[in-house]
């Protein structure tokens, strides 16, 4: 299991760095609290989109593109722990 863990972490962290340099930049057009523009993905620390009043990271789109990351990494660990030459017990030549 260590090896899932690790792998686990490793895929988070990398995709985590790769979701922070394309975070989606959204504005609320005025007397709107729903509605949304989207605007473009921009890092989180860019001041890309400072010129346009009432931008900002949608957290949502965020938070949504987050658990695909964690998802993704769950499978690419598991599929790294299934299919690894070192199975203990499992193995037919023991």
């Amino acid at each position: 299991m260590k090896t899932f863990y690790r792998v686990m972490l490793l895929a988070f962290v990398i995709g985590m760095a790769l979701l922070s340099c394309y975070v989606p930049w959204t504005t609320t057009p005025a007397g709107s609290a729903l509605a949304h523009n989207a605007l473009g993905y921009a890092p989180i620390w860019s001041q890309q989109f400072s010129s346009t009043p009432g931008a900002r990271v949608d957290y949502g789109a965020f938070a949504m593109l987050s658990g695909a990351v964690a998802f993704f990494s769950i499978v690419i660990a598991g599929a790294t722990f299934f299919f690894r030459d070192d199975r203990g017990s499992e193995r037919s030549d023991t």
